[in-house]
């Protein structure tokens, strides 16, 4: 089928990362498909140590809470501690914790992950070491995808309504005839596996020891993530609504291992993978029995043993990542711009975001997929493997540290397992202790006479010996480090566009997602799409801009469009849920929502007008008042048009509301510049934005659904964590 560029192995990679996020997000490991109530509970959020359940306590992961927080002046050994004999409501008292440090069923993309790294070691070095050609990229994507297969992708349209179902039909569509024809003769041999496994039959011969060794992986990959479940006892602490919701799908909550029946299947699936004919020893059967089923056939003989299934990095689990033949062999530190150190990458952020959960529905590992599929589309051919490895890196640092997931990455660890030019990558996009860096880098970019390559800013030698440091203020943004900033404040709107009552605290209301769009992401992105905007109106102006030294080639300036074009229409998008999301604490009709959002968007409308009609008539504090009686706000400050600290009483401050609505119109103006205001591009905007009102509204009836189903969820607008 015609494309605008090849489909290549990256291409498709990467399209499988983007599917995997928007089909398998909501799945957990064990418990499967779980409830918004479930995914709002697991958002990230700030928890008293004192009120966490005594069970959390009693397992490894607890313990290193314990001794991480309470002792971390006497570099106490957890093991050590009695959690039955601690005050701990005492010593905790005042303590609070990122509730991302907390162990959680993992999402099931993990599995994609894990099996696509576990296939790339057998084709680089299965049969004792020789490599197996025959397990192709197309093979190893078609694997990845087998558990999003037959369900809608949310990141196919905005509302339900529009989702697509992964079907054969989209693959075809999407990863090519190739992919799709190894997906679908995959998918029989996983059914013919499961028959005869129901059945107590022997496992058939596949149709190829390549088919075989896929379906060890993905097997292989599912005991990984049960395991570790099991060992982190996570069933033990739940709530009582989520052991509720375990219990309809089968479980004894109440038991010593509620998690024993699942491992022991898991476990028997896998040994019977691996007793397959053609299934690869040296690269597969290896490095995974001597790890993780020696521990879980422990595990299954003495529940006691569970420990051995966790911990810190995991122990056993641990050991079968870090023992997997990609770890131990491949060097992506001479590779940095290859598919291999991409699966590598995606592997290293796995292990240190397991637990992460965002302000939204999304997982972190999903949030980097997306920002990866996002890059794919609007970068074109001008995609590289080093763009979707830091993609997939790029929070490892700041939200893998110590206090985040408790994993303590470092920048450090990433030189160290992808080199420096990737490790300074990184670097440049993780955040600094000092807020206003980021901005300041930003603004010291938009003032440089040319954009900076990423193999000009980071060259081996300069970043092996210097100190690195997160966001370094003094330098400026490589063209890299632009596209991931860039895509990942898209991601970031899109999340908070399309799970608006996951949201926590301020973060559910005009005031924070204002703010934040404008005078904090803002402050960051607005210099970066001027200075993308100064080397486009360049190459269109100067007709000796291809001599220039330092020139972006054609392929890069149409990436550059493109990104421009996305990132301005996500902002637009984001506004207007905002703007929905003001009027509801204001108490407007949806006729008088649809004026303050057209007033706000209309460059003819001046600031004299909008002040009269719109802040004083429209925006009426008294409605204000209502709303804060009938609960939907829970203080003035919440709203965009009071300082974050506002008493009743105090006088309003319209000053960021203004200037968001000048960025708007900006956004007006450059896409007139760019030619991105046609008839048509306008019309789809019109049509997204509207889209984008019936999944808020949509968001707000599912939150009073859910409030009147579970009485622990709270209110849209309500004040959380």
């Amino acid at each position: 089928m015609a494309r605008a560029y090849p489909l290549t192995d990256l291409v498709k990679l990467v399209r499988a990362y983007g599917v995997l996020a928007g089909t398998s997000d909501e799945e957990r490991v064990i418990a499967g498909a779980i409830s918004r109530r479930w995914i709002a509970s697991e958002v990230e959020h700030a928890v008293p140590l004192a009120t966490l359940p005594p069970a959390l306590f009693r397992t490894p992961r607890g313990r290193d809470l314990l001794a991480a927080e309470l002792f971390a002046d006497q570099d106490i050994d957890p093991e050590s501690l009695k959690p039955d004999e601690l005050d701990i409501a005492t010593l905790a008292a005042g303590h609070t914790i990122n509730s991302n440090r907390l162990p959680k069923l993992e999402p099931i993309i993990h599995e994609a992950v894990l099996s696509a790294n576990i296939l790339l070691g057998v084709k680089l070095y299965g049969a004792h070491g020789k490599g197996q050609p025959a397990i192709t990229h197309d093979l190893i994507v078609a694997t990845m995808l087998q558990g999003a297969l037959g369900k809608p992708n949310r990141f196919s349209g905005i509302t339900p309504v529009d989702h697509e179902i992964v079907d054969d039909t989209f693959v075809y569509s999407w990863f090519g005839d190739g992919v799709a024809a190894l997906a679908r003769q995959l998918a029989d041999c996983l059914a013919n596996f499961d028959e005869a496994l129901a059945k107590g039959e022997p496992v058939p011969a596949t149709v190829s020891p390549e088919f075989a060794t896929a379906i060890a992986a993905i097997e292989a990959s599912r005991l990984r993530l049960t395991a570790r479940a099991a060992g982190d006892r996570i069933i033990s602490f739940l709530d009582e609504a989520g052991r509720r919701e375990l219990a309809a799908n089968g479980f004894d909550c109440e038991a010593d291992f509620p998690e024993r029946a699942w491992l022991r299947r898991d476990y028997d699936r896998a040994v019977a993978a691996f007793d397959q004919p053609g299934c690869d020893h040296y690269a597969l059967r290896e490095p995974i029995r001597n790890t993780l089923l020696m521990a879980v056939q422990d595990v299954l003989a003495d529940p006691d043993k569970r420990d051995r299934l966790s911990g810190r990095r995991g122990k056993a689990t641990h050991e079968m990542h870090i023992n997997l033949p990609v770890m131990e062999y491949f060097v992506a530190a001479e590779s940095p711009n290859s598919i291999e150190t991409v699966h590598i990458a995606s592997l290293e952020m796995m292990r240190a975001l397991e637990r992460g959960r965002r302000k939204s529905l999304s997982s972190m590992s999903a949030h980097a997929f997306r920002i990866a599929a996002l890059a794919e589309r609007v970068c074109g051919r001008a995609l590289e493997p080093l763009i979707v490895t830091v993609a997939m890196l790029h929070d490892v640092v700041e939200d893998g540290g110590e206090q985040v997931t408790g994993f303590g990455h470092s920048l450090r660890r990433i030189q160290f397992r992808f080199g420096g030019p990737i490790a300074a990558m990184v670097s440049e996009l993780t955040d600094s202790a000092v807020s206003s860096a980021g901005a300041h880098k930003a603004r010291l970019t938009l003032e440089q006479p040319h954009l900076l390559s990423p193999h000009e800013q980071f060259d081996v030698g300069r970043f092996t010996s210097m100190k690195l440091k997160p966001t370094e203020a003094e330098v400026p943004y490589s063209l890299a480090g632009i596209v991931i900033k860039l895509l990942d404040t898209v991601t970031s709107l899109e999340e908070g566009i399309r799970d608006p009552e996951l949201m926590r605290g301020h973060w559910r209301h005009s005031g924070a997602r204002i703010y934040w769009a404008e005078r904090d992401r803002g402050e960051i992105v607005r210099p970066l799409i001027e200075r993308l905007l100064i080397e486009l109106r360049a190459s269109q102006n100067d007709p000796l801009y291809g001599d220039r030294p330092h020139h972006v080639n054609l392929v890069q300036l149409k990436a550059g469009r493109a990104i421009v074009d996305t990132v301005l229409q996500w902002q637009d998008l984001y506004a207007t849920q905002n703007l929905a999301i003001l009027a509801r604490e204001y108490g407007l009709s949806e006729a008088q929502r649809d004026v303050l959002i057209q007033a706000f968007n209309d460059r003819n409308v001046d600031e004299a007008w909008l002040r009269r009609e719109i802040l004083e008539n429209l925006l009426d504090d008294n409605a204000l008042l209502e709303s804060m009686q009938a609960g939907r706000i829970a203080a003035l400050g919440y709203s965009s048009l009071y300082r974050k600290d506002a008493k009743p009483g105090d006088a309003r401050d319209e000053s960021t509301f203004l200037r968001y609505r000048a960025s708007a119109l900006r956004r007006n103006e450059i896409r007139q510049e760019l030619g991105l205001d046609t008839a048509e591009k306008l019309a789809g905007l019109d049509l997204r934005r509207e889209q984008v009102l019936r999944a808020y509204d949509l968001a707000v009836q599912r939150e009073v659904d859910l409030s009147s189903d579970h009485a622990s969820a709270m209110p849209l607008a309500a004040t959380g964590s």
